[in-house]
């Protein structure tokens, strides 16, 4: 049993240029490669999919990210029965440790340097994940311009980040699932505790605020000492543990909506019994974004 707790825009197909398309997307499951600018080598970047038989063209696009182990193809496996049980297209892009090197380059989104200095927007890793889903969506034929985003652990912390700075317009719902520290929507504390310094729009963050955000947290996720647990002081702040954390960022989100004099449709999702899994995540996320 999910219990429930409290509580878009989409832009058009993005134009891709002829070296980003990929390899067409066959029903079954594979891994296509996408030339892709961002990161620190000129690399592509992997695209790890499942097409169910019965999905369609206009049916839905699920976009997984994957966590700190970097092990899309596990996420993938993950999700799989999930993508045949519901009928959606499953795309699980690689933010490979070469590529995307460290925090800094995937939980962070390149946002600074290593000197803590702002990066130029068009460096950010957050827009490589808009062009490589395009490209897959391209390759397998879809004709929906938009794509349901779900993260876990270093995903959710990507996936939550590239909501706050860029709004996600191609997102037509969001799940944050068992992230280990948080971004605060708050301008007044730095990056990467809060906002300030960065290019984040107070307008953006007003209609991120309205949008379907779910934030997903496992009630077993609760050891102070797991050992991919975030231990920065700033993130020790939020929470002793992941749970606590969720429930953190979420308060503060809402009261900074409200400050704002924001509508906020967020909510609150936990999970019995589920720790940090993301195939127990996975399992309840599915019917809420898929159902």
């Amino acid at each position: 049993m999910i219990r429930l707790h409290r509580r878009a825009l989409l832009a058009a197909p993005l134009a891709l240029p002829a070296a980003a398309r990929a390899q067409p997307i066959a029903p079954g499951s594979g891994r296509i490669e996408i030339a892709e600018p961002a990161g620190a080598t000129a690399a592509p970047m992997p695209v790890w999919f499942h097409r169910p038989a019965a999905w369609t063209p206009g049916g839905k696009v699920g976009v997984i990210l994957h966590g700190l182990q970097r092990d899309a193809d596990r996420y993938r496996d993950e999700w799989r029965p999930l993508a045949d049980r519901h009928g959606f297209l499953l795309l699980v892009p690689e933010f490979g440790r070469e590529k995307f090197p460290g925090t800094r380059w995937y939980n962070f989104g390149n946002l600074q340097d290593d000197t803590g200095r702002a990066t130029a927007p068009e460096a950010w890793s957050f827009h490589a994940l808009d062009r490589v889903v395009a490209a897959a969506q391209q390759a397998a034929g879809s004709t929906r311009p938009g794509y349901v985003l779900y993260g876990h652990s270093a995903g959710a912390q990507f996936v939550h980040r590239f909501l706050l700075l860029t709004g996600a317009p191609r997102a037509e719902a969001v799940v944050i699932a068992n992230s280990g520290s948080y971004t605060l929507p708050r301008f007044d504390r730095p990056f990467v505790e809060g906002l300030g310094g960065t290019a984040a729009d107070a307008g953006v963050l007003r209609a991120v605020f309205a949008r379907p955000v779910i934030l997903q947290l496992g009630e077993a996720d609760t050891d102070p000492n797991h050992a991919s647990l975030p231990r920065q002081p700033w993130a020790v702040a939020q929470g002793s543990h992941r749970f606590a954390r969720g429930w953190h960022f979420f308060d503060t989100a809402r009261r900074a909506a409200a400050e704002a004099g924001a509508p906020f449709a967020w909510r609150v999702v936990t999970v019995p019994g589920v720790g940090h899994s993301n195939a127990g995540m996975a399992e309840a996320a599915a019917p809420l974004l898929f159902g």
